[in-house]
């Protein structure tokens, strides 16, 4: 029985968390945007997902158990079989004697004790749920000692002692679900023997787990003998099973039906789409298939239905960039633009920024290739070049829509880029992205496209540029010290970011459970924010290069992306070696062009 949003309105009322007229305010927000309450009151800054968490353990009297700080051994959270903890939200943290520790994100369950009670220490084959329900929404003070009595006759409980509930956070439970994953290889095999050779069972469990392990892309990949499998988790591919070649045709067909694809077609590429149904909603599978030397070879990109709440604290923007872009962004027209290669968050930052101007007195339309993140009140269109509904033509439709806001999904010619420049000039906020190595860059890539300089200069506001860096598991991440004179070897020019003395503290992660034993989890952004001064305005007048754009830039305040990584890696949430992947020094990068 998961909490609703009146629930939650009603424990952060009590606890004094919130007054009436914020709750009043927020709760009309949330209705006008469809969006659940707590996501509103997060990205407003009236609660924070730890206050509420506090709020929670204060309302139902329950203890606060961190499964980060304190995370139960495999062992322990195999004594509940998973079926029963994934219906209650509910992991094992201690067992003592005769009294047993429970964590959960839902304390409003009023049978969760019966039914640890009844499956303790059973397989999944023999789980069960029953039990005497108490008092529906009747607080607990955390502790039950009802004993549960079996159905059948003359049959014990398995366990009579206590059962103690304490409350962990939903993100760190799912963390730990994790230990109950056995080897998909095994899994296929068990599939394979129930269902035959076609086995549309592995198709499901595949993206199942892709899901469960976060991951953005599945990538099946034919070889010889075998079909290897890889997961693309936190932007690096994993290698997640092996499907035998003989089984693999069943999956391609499969695939194919579920995507609306011909099945009789092998010699050329093909994209469709598939809506697959999990447990906590929908899920949007972009498919593409290309054939290769030895089949067919499928990528599935894994697309939420409908956004969640991406704030851009979440994505890792500093307060200073923060304050430059809610100002820019709730401008009445201009120009706002991303940078960065496929796969560095571009339009997830953009989504935010949408989200930012998502009010009923604001008309929002976006074309895009394809729609990634669908936002209640906002009108997507899907790019189709079949029927020449490109970017630039969608974008020349919109114009005639009357918006307010207009989000393309990528500037990509001459002829995007002219309208898209002239919209932001006739009284529309414009957003787009733009492939470039960072944020100067993309004025001269614009102004190749045949923009005039003059009229870019007085229409673009802002180009961020962004990369993302893998962020170190909060569940086994540990500090170290580590020397100057160590540090200052990791890479050119280290000593103008290192002190001259001493020591300096970096972090790593160990690797565990949680995080797959990569020691990441998760993803961050680092960015680099080109804000059009007078200054800069002159030089994209007079064509000049991206690199003295950037040194311009720099003179007034811009922190390039590895400076904005560096200071990341200071406060923990990356490692160095993770920077330097994906983003290079400012001195190498001006050193590489000639000037220093």
């Amino acid at each position: 029985m998961a909490l609703t949003d009146t629930d939650i309105g009603k424990i952060l009322l009590e606890e004094s968390y919130l007054s009436d007229a914020e709750l009043t305010e927020a709760q009309k927000t949330a209705k006008d945007h469809h969006a659940p309450l707590l996501n509103i009151l997060i990205e407003q800054g009236l609660i924070t997902e730890t206050l509420f968490e506090s709020a929670l353990c204060e309302y139902y009297k329950l203890e606060f158990h961190d499964l980060h700080a304190d995370p139960p051994t495999p062992d322990m959270v195999g004594l509940l079989p998973e079926a029963v903890a994934r219906k209650y939200n509910a992991i094992i943290v201690g067992k003592d004697g005769n009294s047993v520790t429970v964590a959960t994100s839902d304390p409003t369950e009023p049978t969760l004790a019966d039914a640890v009670k009844a499956n303790l220490g059973k397989k999944d084959g023999d789980a069960v749920i029953a039990g005497e329900k108490n008092a529906k929404g009747s607080r607990t003070n955390g502790t039950s000692v009802f004993t549960l009595h079996s159905k059948k006759p003359g049959a014990t409980p398995a366990f009579t002692g206590k059962v103690k509930i304490v409350y962990a956070g939903q993100t760190s439970i799912d963390a730990t679900f994790h230990a109950y994953r056995k080897p998909l290889a095994t899994r296929f095999q068990q599939i394979i023997e129930k269902q035959g050779k076609v086995a549309p069972g592995i198709l499901e469990e595949i993206i199942n787990d892709a899901i469960e392990l976060r991951a953005s892309d599945i990538h099946f990949e034919p070889q010889e003998k075998m079909t290897i499998v890889r997961f693309r988790v936190d932007g690096v591919l994993h290698e997640a099973g092996r499907i035998p070649k003989a089984y693999y045709e069943g999956v391609v067909n499969r695939v194919k039906i579920a995507s609306d694809m011909r099945t009789d077609e092998h010699f050329r590429p093909q994209d469709g789409a598939i809506r697959h149904e999990t447990p906590v909603g929908k899920m949007d599978v972009r498919v593409s298939i290309v054939p290769i030397i030895d089949g067919e070879k499928i990528v599935m990109r894994l697309l939420a239905s409908y956004v969640r709440s991406i704030t851009l604290t979440e994505l890792g923007f500093s307060e200073t960039h923060q304050k430059i872009l809610t100002e820019v962004v709730h401008r009445p027209y201009g120009m706002v633009l991303t940078t960065g290669p496929t796969g560095s968050g571009k339009s997830t930052t953009l989504t935010a920024l949408l989200k930012m101007r998502n009010t009923p007195d604001v008309n929002i339309s976006t074309i895009e290739d394809p729609v990634e993140y669908k936002i209640a009140g906002v009108n997507h269109i899907q790019v189709n070049t079949e029927v020449n509904l490109t970017f630039a033509a969608g974008l020349r439709a919109l114009v005639r829509q009357d918006p307010n806001v207009i989000l393309v999904g990528e500037i990509r010619d001459g002829e995007t880029a002219d309208i898209a420049v002239n919209a932001a000039l006739t009284g529309h906020l414009l957003l787009s992205t733009l492939h470039a190595n960072d944020a100067p860059t993309a004025v001269p890539r614009l102004l190749e496209m045949g923009v005039e300089p003059f009229l870019l200069a007085s229409t673009l506001e802002v180009v961020i540029g962004q990369r993302l860096v893998r962020r170190i598991c909060p569940h086994c991440r540990t500090s170290y010290s580590c020397s100057i004179h160590e540090a200052q070897k990791m890479f050119k020019g280290a000593n103008k970011f290192f002190p001259k003395r001493g020591s300096v503290t970096l972090y790593k992660g160990k690797g565990c459970d949680g995080c797959g034993g990569t020691g990441f989890r998760g993803r961050i952004g680092i960015y680099e924010l080109l804000a059009i001064t007078p200054a800069i305005e002159d030089l994209i007048i007079k064509h000049a290069s991206s690199t003295d754009l950037s040194i311009q830039a720099r003179k007034e305040g811009m922190h390039t992306m590895f400076e904005d990584g560096f200071e990341k890696v200071l406060s923990g949430m990356t490692t160095i070696e993770e920077l330097k992947r994906v983003a290079a020094p400012p001195d190498i990068l001006f050193t590489k062009h000639g000037k220093k």
